[in-house]
């Protein structure tokens, strides 16, 4: 009888225990706007299936650290993970990430919808654009071309297809107009703080001017004339920026086009809702968004699309994979739009409802169509740090052009060396 009862207890444990295990994944995301609106779908899952999703959130630098501490160690912490596109390569590389090819084949899909942009899709495959696939594209951020349209409209200037047009714009509103309420008006805002801001801001011009970070066999080539070329112009724009702009963060750029004391930035869509929003902005109505400007090359954007992927060594990778299609389906993707992330398909940057509210999005899809990704390197992180110390120096006066670009060349080789 004992026995029995035993048995009875047993079978009764597994029972309630078992499936509850098997209907539960962590999901790895990052603070603001984008892990925010994932979260809410995975609420929104949980409410549907009835799978729940432990969320374990942290901010931008600390989810980097988080998720590659989990997958070197291939504890199998996370189920997901959201990424952001620069930080590909090192995970996909390392073989951290689950191919997620034959988990589409097994639905019967051969690959990614083919409503994706096909630049977000590129950054989600290891080699870029032609390797497999190690994760869907989440948010399809790309970098826009700020400027004031009023501004513009009074002094006859059309939108700048050019750096040499925005420089000479900079120049006229400077000279001739004061800020929103009084004081000096700068013709351009950007931010050149040591690190990932600098950088930001300057590749669009660096890859304007022709100049790349690596040459066809992987070495470093910042130093070209070309390259030196496009810093000098970043000194000249310089000129028309307000003072410490060395230091500037996105923050900083922010704060001067909403309160009307510059005309021009380059900046992320994250901002656009506040040039709407009267309690922050003293220029509403006044602002308007552009791809980027061009020079010798096409203008191209910085991609910095968030994805998410399933780690090798999670546990769940099957209700991993169901999350992930529901999460990027074009349903879902719209509710994440309408809660402030662009979206990485095309067809909801055409969606009457969503360009009703984000009248940017036509702007914003052909910057992403043309858009391209930070050099696609493991070691990226590393050396856009140390590039962006020699860039901050000599737009703060520290270095000539031709100094800062030649030893950043250097150190950029030692970092590759150490990686050898």
């Amino acid at each position: 009888m004992r026995l029995a009862t035993l048995l009875i207890l047993v079978v009764l444990t597994f029972g309630c225990t078992q499936p509850s295990s098997q209907r539960q994944l962590t999901l790895a995301v990052v603070s603001g706007v984008e892990g925010e609106a994932l979260k809410q779908a995975a609420i929104d899952y949980e409410t549907q299936t009835g799978v729940h999703i432990n969320i374990a959130q942290f901010p931008y630098q600390n989810l980097f650290e988080k998720e590659l501490i989990d997958l070197n160690a291939r504890t199998g912490a996370y189920d997901l993970i959201m990424l952001d596109d620069p930080w590909f390569p090192l995970f996909a590389g390392s073989q951290f990430l689950t191919d997620l090819t034959p988990l589409l084949q097994k639905r019967g899909q051969s690959g990614p919808d083919a409503d994706f942009v096909a630049t977000s899709v590129a950054v989600c495959r290891q080699p870029y654009e032609t390797g497999a696939l190690h994760a869907l594209p989440y948010v399809g951020n790309s970098q826009l071309f700020f400027y004031r349209q009023d501004l513009f409209a009074k002094h006859n200037l059309k939108e700048p297809a050019t750096w040499n047009d925005v420089l000479s714009a900079a120049k006229t509103i400077q000279e001739t107009e004061t800020a929103e309420g009084g004081g000096k008006m700068y013709g351009y805002v950007m931010r050149a703080a040591q690190g990932n801001a600098a950088v930001a801001d300057f590749m669009p011009i660096f890859w304007a001017f022709g100049a790349e970070m690596f040459d066809q066999n992987g070495k470093p080539v910042v130093n070209s004339p070309e390259g030196i070329e496009a810093l000098q112009f970043m000194l000249e724009l310089g000129k028309y920026s307000p003072p410490g702009y060395a230091s500037f963060n996105a923050d900083e750029v922010s704060a001067h086009l909403l309160q009307g004391t510059a005309a021009m930035s380059i900046n992320w869509p994250a901002w656009i809702s506040a040039f709407s929003d009267p309690s922050k902005s003293k220029v509403l109505g006044k602002i308007q968004f552009a791809t980027l400007p061009g020079a010798r090359k096409a203008g191209q954007a910085e991609i910095g699309n968030w994805l998410i992927a399933i780690p090798r060594h999670s546990q769940n990778v099957e209700a991993a994979m169901d999350f992930l299609l529901w999460a990027t389906s074009a349903e879902q993707m719209k509710r994440s739009a309408l809660r402030g992330n662009p979206p990485t398909r095309r067809s909801l940057f055409g969606d009457p409802e969503l360009v009703a509210k984000f009248p940017a999005y036509p702007v914003q899809l052909r910057s992403l169509e043309s858009s391209r990704p930070r050099p696609r390197t493991p070691k990226w992180n590393e050396i856009e740090n140390a590039f962006g110390i020699f860039l901050s120096k000599a737009n703060s006066g520290e270095l000539s052009p031709a100094d800062a670009m030649n030893q950043a060349n250097a150190e950029i080789e030692k970092i590759l060396q150490r990686a050898q």
